[in-house]
């Protein structure tokens, strides 16, 4: 049963990356228009799109770059957050259940210390992840899964880690389309920061624990 779990829990990643790939991804202007017809309930809506669509491979910077454009930086961050964080948690829940069982005793023998750093610091671990741009959120939040993380730590890591790509993205919107732009210079540079912060820092974690 639990190589099932494991099979089905590969098999769900993989189709839902595909989907992702094949299903066109609606711009701005047209979730605007979902935003605008959904009235006063257009904040839930939103949330919802963010929760759903982080599950299922949706673009995160699409979301994140739309909060911005139809909510404001504030609001449309604290919403973007808030629905891909629980968009996180499905991810991980779905994971925990149908692969953790089977994943435990194979990363207990081959990476052990990466268990360890979850086990012990996982808000800490998980806020690393984060920080690295160049990690697909959604694949990262099935992987979290089926390690030893507490699942209450995995969201306040995801949560607090998401602020700082977040707001940047609602900030300078598209800037990224344009790579010319001083705008697109800019956002480059702060997610080559971030990303050197989370090297930086996960060694630190790696190290600790080996030393504990």
């Amino acid at each position: 049963m639990r190589r099932v779990g494991l099979v089905l829990l590969v098999l769900l990643v993989v189709v839902l990356a595909v989907l992702a790939q094949l299903v066109d991804v609606p711009d701005g202007a047209r979730l605007r228009e979902l935003v605008d017809d959904a009235g006063n309930a257009a904040p839930a809506v939103f949330l919802t799109v963010c929760a759903l669509g982080t599950a299922v491979f949706f673009p995160k910077p699409v979301l994140a770059t739309a909060a911005g454009l139809l909510f404001g930086v504030g609001w449309g961050s604290a919403l973007a957050i808030a629905g891909f964080t629980a968009g996180a948690l499905i991810a991980f829940v779905v994971a925990r259940r149908l692969g953790r069982d089977a994943v435990a005793p194979w990363l207990g023998k081959r990476l052990h210390t990466l268990e360890e750093v979850f086990a012990r610091r996982g808000v800490e671990a998980t806020l690393v992840l984060r920080l690295l741009p160049v990690l697909p959120f959604t694949l990262a939040n099935y992987g979290a899964g089926v390690t030893s993380v507490r699942a209450r730590h995995f969201a306040l890591g995801t949560a607090l880690g998401l602020v700082p790509s977040t707001v940047l993205a609602a900030v300078l919107g598209d800037a990224l389309s344009d790579l010319g732009s001083p705008r697109s210079v800019v956002a480059l540079a702060i997610w080559a920061a971030l990303a050197a912060c989370g090297v930086w820092w996960g060694r630190n974690l790696v190290r600790e624990t080996r030393k504990a």
